[in-house]
């Protein structure tokens, strides 16, 4: 039986229920020329795939090494787009899925980072945000940071790490990664408000002191000891906060939030305790409700804003709410969490492990990098009529023996 023909544009008819996968302003195919809409293959590529479908569009010479890509190549490739604003040349396609790894980030970077192929291998199954990608780059071009990454104790390395690293002090980002996920990325605005509060002079002698504990235990305790040194505030905010009006009456907020229909009644108690403080936004066209709320010793800050039946003011507003609540010395709560999340959350995570096991931790690992390694180079240069081998598994030697332990038990 004859069948049809399939071209470009019956490819792009089939996709159109699939462009709804990737959220691209590009996704959408010109209205009056066919293009490539990338699938279900290609989510693991994020915010890339449409920049490859193009490339792939431009040249279909390329279509074959798409389905060759293996994780390492996908984020060489999404870094490399990173650092073009998204505008990639059109001869830069072959370069990207044929070319050598180190040719290509020399054409875009200019050299190789020192340290990448390591780094490389522990990123995750789907591309980062491009920011995440320029911020990697500026953190392999530290040898400190680099070390940091390369002997990191979580298997992956995520946005949220390269976050942290980046945004932490250099002389805290071993302590910091150290105490396992609870440092967050606003850690250095937490640090800068306990400098402010008056724990120490300057920000730059606070981040000296606390880089002498290189101890888990040791860096949290001391943070514990400068926040528990703090001043109590003497205060409320003040009455007044830019075109907010604080609410002090009982009955008015209860008022308030039966003509707004929302639940600041439920807020009276905190208001009556001292412990919360609730602000009119008089804004005639827009009014909102700020909400602030004291954090211990850490002070007042502005924990959110919302409108009539808890409408969300617009970014316009909500950027000159924390404007001017933060002349006022009411920063957000974001900042607060950062450190509060150390003082409440912290506990030791770990156990010491003795030498033997350390040692036998230690081998594994070399064995599982050499074999990976290995398949890598086999997979993408394999011999003239030799198979590609499928990939070793990562199961720890210990859990593939447990099948046939309970078997003899």
């Amino acid at each position: 039986m004859h069948q049809p023909l399939v071209t470009d544009a019956t490819l792009t008819t089939r996709g159109e229920p699939m462009r709804d996968q990737l959220s691209c302003p590009l996704a959408a195919p010109h209205p009056t020329e066919a293009k490539l809409v990338p699938g279900y293959l290609l989510t693991p590529f994020g915010w890339a795939a449409q920049l490859l479908a193009g490339m792939v569009d431009a040249e279909p010479d390329l279509l074959a090494h798409v389905f060759e890509l293996d994780r390492q190549r996908m984020h060489v490739i999404a870094l490399a787009l990173a650092h073009l604003d998204g505008n990639p040349p059109p001869q830069l396609g072959p370069v990207l899925l044929r070319g050598s790894a180190r040719d290509l980030l020399h054409r875009v970077l200019g050299r190789s980072p020192v340290g990448i192929k390591r780094v490389l291998r522990r990123l995750p199954f789907a591309v980062l945000s491009q920011l995440s990608y320029r911020r990697l780059v500026q953190l392999l071009d530290n040898p400190q940071a680099t070390k940091l990454l390369h002997h990191l104790p979580d298997a992956e390395i995520t946005d949220s790490m390269i976050g942290v690293l980046y945004e932490v002090p250099a002389p805290l980002r071993a302590v910091a990664l150290a105490t396992r996920g609870l440092i967050h990325k606003l850690f250095p605005e937490g640090l800068r408000l306990l400098a402010s509060r008056g724990a120490a002079p300057s920000f730059d002698l606070l981040v000296a002191d606390l880089a002498t504990r290189s101890q888990p235990g040791q860096f949290v305790a001391r943070i514990k000891d400068l926040v528990a040194s703090l001043p109590l505030p003497q205060t409320l905010p003040p009455a007044q906060i830019g075109i907010a009006r604080r609410l002090d009456s009982t009955g008015e907020v209860c008022a308030l939030a039966n003509q707004w229909k929302n639940c600041l009644g439920e807020r009276t108690g905190q208001i009556d305790a001292g412990e919360c403080a609730i602000y009119l936004w008089d804004d005639p066209t827009a009014p909102a409700v700020c909400q602030v709320t004291r954090h211990g010793r850490l002070g007042w800050f502005l924990t959110e804003a919302l409108g009539p039946r808890n409408i969300e003011p617009e970014p316009e507003q909500m950027q000159q709410i924390r404007s001017a609540f933060a002349d006022a010395g009411i920063p957000e709560s974001s900042v607060a969490y950062a450190i509060d999340c150390i003082l409440s959350d912290y506990a030791p995570r770990y156990r010491t492990r003795t030498r033997r096991q350390r040692r036998r931790l230690d081998r594994e690992r070399r064995e599982r990098d050499l074999h990976e390694e290995a398949w890598t180079q086999e997979t993408l240069q394999p011999e003239p009529g030799k198979e590609i081998p499928v990939p070793p598994s990562s199961t720890p030697q210990g859990q593939q023996r447990a099948p046939a332990a309970n078997a003899r038990e």
